[in-house]
């Protein structure tokens, strides 16, 4: 793998958080154009076995589709702030806090979390997700 720009890289992962709140909320509607300009079409989103929906794996173009079309089911309101980008070599980690309301539950969360991003030839290939920000942390270090 080759030298990985950090400052690229952290707008790389700047740019596919945009990316799905757009679709997410309705502001943009090209999926399929909008995917190829930052997800490798091998992307995966692995969320963890301490996630409420339990340990699942999202892959590609259909899975990240798949994945946001879940969260607008489940949730009103689905918010991920970041609050920090940390560049690690090939990968960036966010510390994200998810702030969500339920669709038919009415249940606020509020809850800090991590992302490890993982890059390769100028798109991201992986997304894995931390309940524990100090997990993520020790994984790139």
């Amino acid at each position: 793998m080759g030298h990985v720009d950090t400052v690229a890289a952290t707008q790389l992962v700047r740019d596919a958080y945009r990316f799905i709140e757009d679709v997410q909320v309705g502001r943009r509607d090209d999926f399929d154009d909008g995917y190829a300009d930052s997800f490798a079409e091998s992307f995966e989103l692995l969320l963890p076995p301490d996630y409420p929906e339990g340990e699942q794996a999202f892959r590609g173009r259909a899975g990240l589709n798949r994945w946001i079309a879940s969260m607008r089911e489940i949730w009103d309101e689905w918010r991920m702030e970041q609050e920090r980008l940390i560049p690690a070599g090939d990968q960036v980690v966010a510390l994200i806090r998810i702030c969500a309301r339920g669709h038919l539950s009415g249940v606020e969360l509020d809850r800090e979390t991590a992302h490890i991003w993982s890059i390769s030839d100028g798109l991201v290939t992986k997304c894995e997700v931390y309940l524990d920000r100090s997990q993520a942390l020790d994984e790139v270090s």
